[in-house]
């Protein structure tokens, strides 16, 4: 059984990843709890801690009765999908990652809205934030894009055994079965050094033995800018998944790894993006 968290802050961008999220985990054994996080509110002014904490309380049930009315309209659409709800107290992004933690959920999926400029470096997205703490994957959802069935996954590359367990992983989801992998290894402009050139012809001798019957490719691309890269290389051949694995090293192929793109990637994606922490498995 996956245990996948949705975390809804009840706006347009939330309620639409969640058809997204139930089309993506249909036809998987997976068990769902759609979760809300509010912080509850203490008036000076009431001069009263008993009219603050019924209001508190009320507050709490409109919530549940909130959340509650989606998973009713869900399960309509999903008779197949279990589906739980939980209303939380506390700061949104820490209480996701607490709950997460705490009731070892496999997959967290949520919608983001994006950010820009200022807003981007000060705030970014609760999304950005919680792919950078998160423990368990994230699956990112930009507010605009509807659930259509997965053909091409891109999935960056620096031709570690990690990777393997990631596509495991992956394939827990039946959504993906059909779909052809685009593995891409990045390095800095210039003529790829013999070292890339036959790391990538191990990695691809490995990956051909064990996806035998998967329609696959493999890509070397030279680029300073590893946002840019992946963002043409999505539009150019229609990817519809991006996975990508945040790690922390010191390379320039582990820039493009770094959690702190991640979350840019996060930020600015038009279609899902997949984020898994190297320390999830």
């Amino acid at each position: 059984m996956i245990k996948i968290l949705f975390p809804t802050d009840f706006s347009k961008a939330s309620l639409n990843a969640i058809e997204y999220a139930l089309n993506f985990a249909s036809g998987s054994d997976a068990n769902f709890i759609f979760y809300h996080s509010f912080i509850p509110f203490n008036s000076a002014l009431s001069g009263s801690p008993e009219f603050n904490r019924k209001e508190i309380i009320k507050v709490e049930k409109e919530l549940k009765i909130r959340i509650e009315k989606i998973k009713f309209k869900m399960n309509k659409k999903f008779p197949d999908i279990v589906i739980e709800t939980c209303v939380d107290k506390g700061v949104e992004s820490q209480q996701i990652i607490s709950y997460s933690k705490k009731n070892k959920i496999d997959l967290i999926i949520m919608g983001t809205t994006g950010a820009s400029g200022l807003k981007e470096v000060l705030i970014g997205s609760v999304t950005a934030d919680i792919i950078a703490k998160s423990e368990c994957p994230v699956l990112a959802i930009p507010a605009k894009y509807k659930y259509k069935s997965i053909q091409k996954i891109l999935m960056p590359t620096n031709y570690a055994l990690h990777d393997l367990v990631v596509l495991k992983f992956i394939f827990q989801f039946s959504v993906t079965k059909n779909a052809n992998i685009h593995f891409l290894h990045i390095t800095p402009k210039g003529k790829p050094s013999t070292k890339d050139i036959e790391l990538m012809e191990t990695f691809k001798e490995t990956i051909s033995s064990l996806l035998k019957n998967r329609d696959k490719e493999f890509s070397l691309h030279q680029d300073n800018d590893a946002q840019e890269s992946i963002s043409t290389i999505v539009q150019k051949e229609n990817i519809d998944l991006t996975v990508m694995t945040t790690i922390k090293r010191e390379s320039f192929i582990n820039r493009f790894f770094h959690t702190s793109l991640t979350k840019k990637m996060a930020c600015h994606t038009l279609i899902p993006l997949l984020a898994i922490p190297a320390r999830s498995f």
